[in-house]
């Protein structure tokens, strides 16, 4: 016998009992799974697999339980979908407690057995700490035969999930889900849905309790101004509440760019803040008397002397990538607070001009999304990436032309295959609330008339909806059980709460890594019954599908060798929470894709120089904004290919800084050290830095 321990933090050989699973479906005859809890989490991501053994006629019987009545009956529900597989329950109730985990394929010749600890879940496969044994053992041994009948005998007495008792079991875990929900689920999410608040007390999370001592260190050193950057769902708003709770603020001014923002962000400080008074400022409404005013920047900025300059002590600035808009110039020149807090989660984004400089360099936290899945502020998701129908060609389709991307996308036969796909996949929750991101208006409007004539209650929202069009779907979004699917454009890239939505289609091929990772954004807020949130992209055969690769990693600078690993591991490097599968068939075009790109010539550095300087509104970037920008190409880059940054810029004819031919000398002398690694270089750069020059006589002490 041949014996091996599987740990999912064993980083010897990087695998965990997902990956242990997974190979044991392969060629197997037949497999048997007896664990005490089951949940959805853990079926989905093995569905794929599952669907293999379907595929391949290998039998499969899953022996579960009613014990401590934690297991999932939709998940019981959806294994139960496959026509070769079994499933039992084992009625603790009316016998001993069952808790067993052990998972058994059959070979040819011989078994694979795994004992151990783990269940059926996301987090018994992946992530939590577990300890289970490998045995590969011949048939007719003493180990396996033990199993086998004690599986058996278990599998004789257990029942089918259809019996009178799982009425009362569903009872049950219904009223345990609602106390767990009550007691633990609600402390500081950016929600406002729940309605349970003054039942307890809202604690600061994670990045919450980060940001308040920084912005009060920062205050002992009278700075009067801070930008907090947060990943979208991570309670951004909820932090604005608390800060302005612990300065003791008497007057709010909090300036929004949309009135759906401002409504949301009244009922979280109405939570934090119930004694004080609070009222609108927009086009519509004019509660200037209250202690707190929300307002709209578009009204604000044409009735700002309405108020005195000094009659608030505290601003808030949401989204506020947009301060440097025209239309906040006329608000943040007349206002005197005594401080000004922006909250941006994309400050890359931001509208001309530096919003760092507005609000004096000072960032009392920053924490992009890898940060936020880790520290549990955002749910998780399962990314799925499936390779389009074959009717959907895109090899030769200009992907900057809109029109012709969505003609090409436009078919019912790719409306079924997407159908298919999100019934397979599922979703976390008991109702579905998807939103698929369209290429256009025309390709939104299209997908939901399909949609609505197949018998799914679907609509689109796009540019052409009035507000009060738009406000009437969402509110049905978020309160109605029958709209199940909306299609929008670019709509929800920011400034819209809706925690509810479990599962997101990308319906069109991904040409920014930047608008993929706000548009993942959407689903990410906790919401009641969401444990992870589902994302099915349809890949198509277009030449930029390596960048949804680039959009997954999520880091600027991209080494050719390690985003290729990444992808035939499926991104196993990122966070345990997270669960990313892609067809092998889509791995094969965006390995080919990444073999054939050359990440440092000339051609791609020109394309991230013009998708970073499109971020900085068309203005030439300076060095400075590399570093200032998470979706900043990695500076030194340019100076490998070309002798300096300057001389790149001179390349592609645009330079816009004049230097002697003594000062590019230095320059170039200090770029080709970057990245700094050695001391001696660290001291070459402090004396270039601190004298501006260096001559061949200056000596240099280390």
């Amino acid at each position: 016998m041949k014996y091996e321990f599987i740990s999912n933090t064993n980083f010897e050989n990087n695998k965990n009992l997902y990956r242990y699973l997974e190979e044991g479906f392969q060629d197997a005859k037949e497999f048997f799974f007896s664990v005490a809890f089951i949940n959805f989490a853990g079926v989905q991501i093995l569905l794929d697999a599952l669907k293999k053994t379907e595929n391949s006629e290998i039998k499969g019987r899953i022996l579960t339980t009613n014990y401590l009545h934690f297991t999932e009956l939709k998940a019981v529900q959806y294994l139960k979908r496959f026509k070769n597989i079994e499933v039992k329950f084992f009625d603790s109730d009316k016998m001993e407690g069952f808790h067993t985990k052990g998972y058994v394929f059959e070979y040819e010749d011989s078994y694979k057995a795994i004992i151990g600890s783990s269940n059926l879940t996301k987090s018994g496969l992946k992530s939590n700490i577990e300890w289970n044994t490998g045995v590969v053992t011949p048939k007719g041994s003493e180990f396996i035969t033990g199993i086998l009948n004690e599986f058996n005998y278990l599998w004789e007495k257990a029942v089918e999930n259809v019996n009178p008792y799982i009425v009362s079991y569903v009872k049950k875990q219904e009223k345990i889900v609602k106390k767990v929900q009550k007691n633990e689920y609600l402390m500081a999410a950016e929600d406002h849905e729940f309605g349970i608040y003054n039942e307890c007390e809202i604690e600061p999370n994670y990045m919450q309790k980060e940001a308040l001592k920084n912005l009060e260190d920062l205050r002992v050193y009278k700075e009067k101004r801070a930008l907090c950057i947060a990943a979208t769902g991570t309670g951004k708003t909820y932090l604005g509440a608390f800060d302005v709770r612990a300065f003791k603020a008497k007057r709010l001014l909090f300036v929004v760019h949309n009135e759906e923002i401002l409504n949301s962000a009244i009922a979280t400080f109405k939570k934090v803040l119930p004694n004080k008074t609070m009222g609108k400022f927009t086009g519509n409404f004019k509660n200037s008397d209250r202690d707190y005013v929300f307002a709209t920047v578009q009204t604000l900025s044409l009735r700002y002397s309405e108020f005195h300059e000094k009659e608030f002590d505290y601003i808030i600035v949401d989204e506020a990538h947009h301060i440097t808009a025209k239309s906040y110039e006329p608000i943040l020149n007349y206002f005197k607070p005594q401080f000004l807090l922006g909250l941006t989660a994309t400050p890359e984004r931001c509208d001309g001009g530096n919003i760092y400089e507005v609000f004096d360099m000072n960032v009392p936290v920053e924490i992009r999304l890898q940060e936020a899945l880790d520290k549990e502020l955002v749910v998780p998701f399962h990314y799925y990436g499936i390779k389009d129908i074959e009717e959907v060609d895109l090899s030769k389709v200009d992907l900057n032309d809109i029109s012709a991307v969505a003609r090409v996308l436009n078919t019912e036969r790719r409306v079924d295959f997407i159908i298919e796909k999100m019934n397979f996949y599922g979703y976390s929750g008991e109702k579905r609330k998807t939103v698929g991101f369209c290429i256009s208006v025309e390709h939104a409007e299209f997908m939901a008339s399909q949609f609505v004539q197949k018998g799914i209650k679907a609509v689109s929202i796009t540019g052409k909806d009035s507000k009060d069009n738009r406000d009437r779907i969402l509110k049905s979004f978020r309160e109605s059980d029958d709209l199940e699917v909306i299609f929008t454009v670019n709509l929800f890239n920011e400034g819209v709460d809706i925690p509810c939505i479990n599962s997101i289609l990308m319906l069109r091929p991904t040409a920014s890594p930047i608008i993929f990772t706000q548009q993942l954004g959407r689903g990410l807020r906790h919401s009641e019954n969401k444990e992870f949130l589902t994302v099915i992209d349809f890949i198509g055969n277009h030449s930029r599908a390596f960048l949804i690769a680039l959009a997954l990693i999520g880091k600027k600078g991209y080494d050719k060798e390690s985003v290729k690993i990444a992808v035939k591991r499926d991104f196993d490097n990122l966070s345990k929470s997270v669960h990313i599968k892609m067809d092998e068939i889509c791995k094969e075009e965006i390995l080919k894709q990444l073999d054939n790109e050359n990440f440092n010539s000339l051609k791609y550095l020109k394309e991230e120089y013009r998708e970073f300087k499109d971020i900085l509104q068309g203005r030439v970037p300076m060095p400075i904004n590399f570093t200032q920008y998470e979706e900043a190409p990695v500076f030194h880059k340019y100076s490998k290919l070309q002798k300096s940054y300057l001389d790149f810029l001179d390349k592609i004819k645009e330079s816009t800084f004049e230097r002697t031919e003594n000062q590019k000398v230095v320059i170039r002398e200090f770029e080709r050290m970057l990245p700094i690694k050695r001391v001696y270089e660290f001291a070459i750069a402090h004396e270039i830095i601190s004298k501006g020059e260096l001559l061949k006589e200056d000596e240099i002490k280390i």
